[in-house]
């Protein structure tokens, strides 16, 4: 225990440092700014972090420090634990202020240029195919067993199999509570309460099967391409190119990727055909349009070899040091109720991991078509689709050990979450 370091700090000093934040919590004497949010988060989450994984079995199957630091903080809010202006401080830390944003824009930076050019066109010739083909199995699936067990299929399809699929709560469940209600004429907000808890349950059942898929490949390392989607293909990366990144480096990376999210908002808000004069019903959201602005600055090959090895230099920093405290402020915003109470009935339950297999096989089968290894495949066209959207895409990348696949996992959340509200709008206006 003497050698121990936590964030560089011996255990007696770090342990110091976490009694403070969490007295400071629990009575509600935090400073409600960003400083108090990260300072709470950075200590108590990372130490939560490195106590998931040190936990056996845990650690190996049920996605380690991550999953345990967001159901650990969603039992402080359960029981009161923490302080309630506190609480408040770290969900807008997280939402409003924007932390949750900027640790996505930094990992879609470093992700999309980390990967050589012919790789990254080969790679997403066929990746919507592979999630329409998880949709189709997952929805199917959810169907027969609802249909078997009693729910129903429309049931079973409309309100659990779709939200779980929706590409999370703001982009996916919260229109589709709106399209329910037009549909159904009742208050949808009766079924986004329902909704809810399925997604929560089905983004636990996504990091758990994320952390077995990790464990499939170890012990078959045939079926993955330790991060690389495609087989055959190197997953080349700049720093590769013997450039090491200085300070200034990594500088240059935060700001390409601060100005590409920018860029990105602004076209979707006010530039954006789909958006902005299509009236679909859905938008696309501006994380979709970052990777695709970043991957045509990869393809184009007009970036120096210091920007890309700076902004993979940041990508790295974020998951080494900022996974837990993310886990953390995404935590504290659920409650163990959330998950607990859609297990009242078995059947529910079983609806929910068929779903999720669902969009692990359908991948699989139309994956192998594009010849996509079966564990990255299956971790971001299936899994990153069942889970809870952008925070969803942190726990599945961590629990199976690559985040340097944020990129595809918010096309899946993203362009996918799209597709699911075209799907929900048809399925509630013709079966409801």
């Amino acid at each position: 225990m003497k050698n121990v370091k936590i964030l560089g700090f011996p255990l007696w000093l770090y342990a110091v440092l976490t009694l403070i934040m969490v007295i400071l919590g629990a009575m509600d004497w935090m400073p409600g700014n960003m400083l108090g949010s990260l300072a709470f988060a950075l200590i108590v989450g990372t130490l939560l972090g490195y106590i998931g994984n040190q936990i056996p079995v845990w650690k190996t199957w049920f996605g380690g420090g991550m999953l345990f630091t967001c159901l650990v903080a969603g039992a402080m809010n359960t029981f009161h634990l923490i302080g309630p202006n506190a609480q408040k401080a770290i969900n807008i830390f997280n939402g409003k202020t924007g932390f949750l944003d900027f640790y996505i824009c930094m990992l879609i930076t470093g992700s999309v240029l980390a990967l050589e050019r012919k790789v990254l066109i080969k790679s997403f010739v066929g990746y919507i195919p592979t999630i329409l083909g998880g949709v189709v199995c997952a929805l199917g699936l959810a169907g027969a067993v609802g249909q078997l067990t009693g729910i129903g299929w429309v049931n079973a399809v409309c309100n659990y199999a779709i939200p779980i699929m929706g590409g999370g709560n703001g982009a996916g469940i919260q229109p589709m509570s709106r399209m329910w209600g037009a549909a159904t004429g009742m208050d949808g907000n009766s079924w986004y309460a329902t909704a809810f808890a399925v997604i929560s349950l089905g983004n636990l059942m996504a990091v758990i099967m994320s952390a077995f898929l990790n464990k499939v490949g170890e012990m078959k390392p045939s079926l993955t391409g330790h991060g690389q989607l495609i087989r055959g293909a190197e997953n080349l990366t700049a720093d590769k190119q013997e450039f090491h990144p200085e300070f200034a480096d990594y500088a240059t990376g935060l700001a390409l990727g601060l100005v590409c999210y920018c860029t990105a908002d602004l076209y979707a808000a006010h530039v954006s055909v789909i958006n902005n004069y299509f009236h679909l019903g859905f938008t696309i959201h501006k994380f979709a349009y970052m990777v695709v602005f970043i991957a045509l600055l990869n393809v184009s090959n007009i970036l120096p070899h210091n920007v890309k090895a700076g902004a993979i230099g940041m990508q790295r920093f974020f998951v080494s040091y900022m996974s837990y405290p993310l886990m953390i402020t995404v935590g504290i915003g659920t409650t163990l109720e959330d998950y607990a109470k859609v297990f009242v009935n078995p059947a529910n339950l079983l609806v929910i991991v068929v779903t999720v297999f669902g969009a692990m096989l359908g991948t699989l089968l139309v994956g192998s078509l594009f010849h996509y290894y079966p564990v990255e495949g299956m971790l971001t066209a299936g899994l990153c689709m069942a889970n809870g959207g952008g925070s969803g895409d942190v726990q599945c990348l961590g629990a199976a050990n690559r985040m340097e696949m944020m990129s595809y996992a918010q096309i899946s959340s993203r362009i996918g979450g799209a597709i699911m509200l075209v799907i929900a709008s048809y399925f509630f206006g013709k079966f409801l």
